[in-house]
């Protein structure tokens, strides 16, 4: 954090000074009650930063002691290219905007507050970034610590990469990426150009699937680095462990985003075809995990209409398009089998077996 002398110095503001140089790299880290994580979060960062590199933490009004975690870690690193700024609880969407307004970095990345990235992360990353060609650096990360990428000393990096070239309205080298749905946000770094003034969906969540596939249709060319970089932890605290309602009203709403977009760019048809029937098949899961079956309501029959209707069907399961053209089936069949299903489920309790 920016201090005048050796004590680590907090900056509680929302309107944090803008370093006039600028930097080559911005990484942003969201953090809500996080103490017990974020230490370890901070510590892998920090293993190969440079001073190409700013951070830029955004408490979003945590109640445990984060805020005293990153604080002792800061005692302990001198550090002048640390902004953090404390605010009232508003969400992780409006978190991630705080900072996007205080990044001065050519490129955008993103640090989830109880994740770990590889010690080689920026070794590999800023000599990419520095080239200014890509548009997007996309790596993958993994669930088991022990599967993150390690080289070895005095070893060169032995990474596998691809560059990915849209041209003349050619979207079709993108149709992998969208089959595979991997929207993740902390393992993409982003152009500022690209991102531009596009900012995350205020009170929503799956905010990365609402924001990232709208971004690739911008590019002319992405690097795709298939080594695992980034260590995303399976925490109790985080939203695919904790759904609620409005889970699923948010994965149709990006849904909704994406046909709305086809509807006025049908060159992309296609490919954003994959990315609908993603939402759906997510949007589905989430109502079956949350209410027991798929209880779709009004707004999301519509949405899957309206979804089907701008769909390149041809490369779309047969058995999907049904579900999709006739919703209401889908739920009263779902609605069936769960109530059997919870009868069967209550006589077995109630005899005792």
């Amino acid at each position: 954090m920016r201090s005048s002398n050796a004590e680590f110095e907090f900056r509680r503001e929302n309107n944090a000074m803008i370093n006039a140089s600028g930097y080559l790299l911005s990484i942003i880290i969201p953090t809500y009650n996080n103490a017990e994580l974020i230490t370890a979060t901070l510590a892998s960062i920090h293993q190969s930063i440079t001073d190409e590199v700013e951070v830029i933490i955004v408490n979003d009004g945590s109640t445990d002691l984060t805020e005293e975690r990153i604080k002792a870690f800061y005692r302990e690193h001198n550090c002048n290219n640390v902004k953090y700024i404390n605010q009232k609880n508003q969400g992780v969407a409006i978190t991630r905007n705080v900072g996007l307004a205080h990044a001065t970095g050519k490129y955008i990345g993103f640090i989830d507050s109880d994740d770990i990235v590889c010690k080689d992360y920026f070794t590999i990353l800023l000599p990419k970034l520095r080239e200014e060609k890509y548009d997007i650096v996309e790596f993958n990360l993994t669930r088991d610590i022990n599967n993150l990428y390690q080289n070895k000393p005095g070893e060169k990096h032995a990474l596998a990469e691809h560059e990915i070239i849209l041209a003349d309205d050619n979207y079709a080298p993108l149709l992998p990426t969208f089959r595979a749905g991997q929207w993740h946000l902390m393992t993409k770094i982003f152009h500022r150009d690209i991102i531009g003034n596009d900012r995350f969906e205020e009170h929503r969540r799956y905010e990365d699937m609402i924001f990232c596939p709208f971004q690739y249709f911008k590019c002319h060319c992405i690097l795709k680095i298939e080594n695992k970089l980034y260590y995303y932890r399976v925490n109790e605290k985080s939203i695919t462990e904790n759904i609620i309602d409005s889970d699923a009203d948010s994965i149709f709403f990006a849904m909704r985003k994406m046909y709305n977009y086809v509807n006025k760019n049908k060159e992309k048809r296609t490919v954003a075809t994959l990315m609908i029937i993603n939402c759906f098949l997510e949007g589905r899961k989430l109502l079956r995990k949350k209410k027991g079956y798929y209880r779709y309501n009004e707004s999301m029959l519509n949405d899957i209409q309206n979804a089907l209707a701008c769909c390149d069907t041809k490369i779309v399961k047969n058995k999907i398009i049904l579900k999709m053209k006739y919703p209401h089936i889908d739920r009263s069949i779902s609605e069936i089998r769960y109530k059997i299903l919870s009868a069967c489920k209550n006589l077995f309790f109630r005899k005792g077996f």
